[in-house]
């Protein structure tokens, strides 16, 4: 059972732990672990960060740099059109590898109710099974994969544990961090895989033809191997 009643409770003692407010790595990280259940989302963050900056949210012992109201209106704005941008493309991404799970591996096939699948450990993204029918787990990430990925897909793949001892996790993220491929290199059921993002466009009439079926999204991928596979795209 968790120490915190509250996210809100937890928020507060990680900022009086950290002497400040908390990276999203860090904070998520610890939301998972206590609330395992909560649809924590970047939005979340992004709101409570504002609100403790701005003076909304007290927390007792914390001195943080004081911001105009302006300021403040400014920095949320930016957070929320970050955050907006980055969750609709990993929604974007999730709702596009759903259907074509075989371009991440050839082979990998979605189980029944395999979408945002319910964990102890939080909600899996997608859960399939590969070519030679290992139980295989898949997060997705939109950008840069961290340390708190890979923490998080082994979560899940140790919440599955007690269910089927062999099974694998892929990491699938546009990059990734050096310590996260050098972690992976010692994790022989971990695959890491970089996507880049093509878009097509396509110009609409006045009627609005050509609106559907427009946003094409390609994921080329490729296997991360080592360092190299961490800085060439």
């Amino acid at each position: 059972m968790s120490e915190f009643r509250t996210i809100k409770e937890l928020v507060i003692a990680a900022c009086q732990s950290e002497g400040g407010f908390p990276s999203y790595d860090t904070l998520t990280s610890l939301v998972r672990r206590h609330f395992p259940s909560s649809k924590w989302q970047k939005t979340h963050y992004a709101w409570y960060k504002s609100k403790i900056k701005g003076g909304g949210i007290e927390v007792p012992g914390l001195t943080l740099d004081p911001i105009s109201v302006a300021e403040n209106e400014d920095a949320d704005t930016e957070a929320e059109e970050a955050v907006e941008a980055s969750i609709s493309l990993e929604r974007d991404l999730h709702a596009y590898l759903a259907c074509r799970l075989h371009e991440v591996e050839h082979g990998l096939e979605l189980v029944p109710g395999g979408i945002e699948y319910q964990t102890p450990a939080g909600r899996i993204d997608l859960l399939a099974r590969d070519a030679a029918g290992v139980l295989v787990v898949v997060e997705l990430k939109a950008g840069k994969a961290k340390d708190a990925a890979l923490g998080q897909l082994l979560g899940y793949m140790g919440s599955l544990c007690d269910r089927e001892l062999n099974l694998r996790g892929i990491l699938a993220a546009s990059d990734f961090d050096q310590r996260v491929v050098l972690a992976a290199k010692g994790l022989p059921n971990v695959k890491l895989v970089k996507y880049q993002l093509l878009f097509a466009f396509r110009d609409i009439d006045a009627s609005g033809r050509g609106a559907s079926g427009d946003a094409a999204l390609e994921l080329p991928q490729e296997h991360v191997r080592g360092e190299e596979g961490a800085t060439n795209a």
